[in-house]
């Protein structure tokens, strides 16, 4: 599926972005971050404008992220459920609430950024919490303008490596999961090991 999106970048140029870009936002699986990559190497090569690329992919990035939370509010809890009960995204739905709970309005940067797989879940449930619209607005465009940037001038300055580059982005759906994971996982135990020390000097004192 990531070629047939990358063989319409000649033909279609921004507007395949914008639209895989935006549609990435809401959810769907599409190769969001390989097509901004290729598009920077494409700009590299003078095939397309390189402002105009990071104007396409900011804008359609935001875009679907103000649907995504605003379908949220009005949908709530059911978008939810029905996300939780698909085998395909219950898993992202779960590590999103797990990363907004314990980090807050970190998580929504990070969701729009290194993090950017499990993004559209992390908007869907801020909606459905009636989350500020301010709040998780400025962060949320803060990650989308890293992102963007990240992305597109990776493919600008290293368009020469760019087969590698798409490669690896490729592979960073399922990184991005197990660093998740991994950070969930440390959080907990730290936390735990917290209580066990409070509750061990607790016990140490009352001994004593």
């Amino acid at each position: 599926m990531t070629d047939f999106f990358l063989a319409l970048i000649p033909d279609y140029g921004l507007w395949i972005v914008f639209i895989c870009v935006a549609i990435a936002s809401l959810g769907i699986p599409v190769p969001s971050s390989v097509l901004v990559l290729t598009s920077g190497g494409f700009a590299a090569a003078g095939d397309l404008d390189v402002f105009h690329v990071l104007f396409a992919s900011f804008t359609a990035f935001a875009l679907g992220d103000q649907l995504a939370l605003n379908a949220a509010r009005i949908v709530g809890p059911s978008l939810l459920a029905r996300l939780h009960s698909s085998n395909r995204f219950h898993g992202l739905v779960d590590r999103g609430e797990h990363l907004l709970e314990r980090n807050g309005t970190t998580a929504i940067l990070l969701s729009h950024t290194i993090l950017s797989p499990v993004g559209p879940y992390v908007t869907y449930i801020c909606g459905a919490s009636k989350m500020g619209w301010l709040k998780f607005s400025v962060t949320a465009l803060i990650g989308t303008a890293i992102w963007t940037v990240s992305y597109t001038m990776l493919g600008f300055l290293l368009a020469g490596q760019l087969t590698t580059l798409t490669d690896a982005a490729r592979q960073f759906r399922g990184i991005g999961i197990s660093l998740i994971f991994f950070s969930a996982s440390a959080i907990l135990l730290y936390r735990n090991w917290l209580i066990f020390k409070a509750r061990t000097g607790s016990n140490v004192e009352t001994v004593l």
